[in-house]
């Protein structure tokens, strides 16, 4: 994750088959985000990397669109409309129950690992004019990947 320069990885993404994803955001420094725990206001510096296991979103009803990558697919960028606020009930690695509230670029983040999560890519999340813009780059992306299982 850190050598791609990504924000977050879910266990799915590498093969294991478990409930559990963590999301970093100490290198973006443009992207505002907020973090509130057992209802108060936190730095969300001092969390993360943020591992959480067997996640459960409560979304708000106001979105935003942004734009989205993910290490699953590499250089495919593309707009997704997210919830700008969002609540997870979680446990952390030891088991605890713990609850959060999030805003900014650390809900968008956290949004997007549970949809791996739950078997949803991003690219499952826009909306079809921006999926058909990205189709080239997808199809570079699969013959790539295909050229390079038949090479290995």
């Amino acid at each position: 994750m850190r050598v791609a320069d990504g924000i977050g990885l879910a266990a799915p993404q590498v093969g294991i088959s478990l409930q559990i994803a963590l999301v970093d955001l100490r290198k973006v420094e443009k992207r505002p985000s907020s973090l509130e725990m057992a209802g108060k206001a936190v730095d969300w510096r001092t969390q993360m990397p943020l591992f959480f296991c067997n996640p459960v979103i409560t979304l708000t009803r106001k979105r935003e669109e942004a734009e989205e990558g993910c290490l699953s697919f590499p250089n495919v960028y593309g707009a997704v409309r997210r919830s700008l606020r969002i609540r997870m009930d979680y446990q952390d690695l030891q088991g605890r129950p713990m609850s959060l509230q999030a805003g900014g670029l650390l809900a968008r983040a956290l949004q997007h690992e549970v949809d791996h999560l739950q078997g949803i890519l991003f690219i499952d999340r826009m909306e079809p004019e921006i999926r058909k813009s990205i189709a080239p780059s997808l199809l570079e992306l699969m013959q790539t990947t295909q050229s390079k299982a038949k090479a290995g």
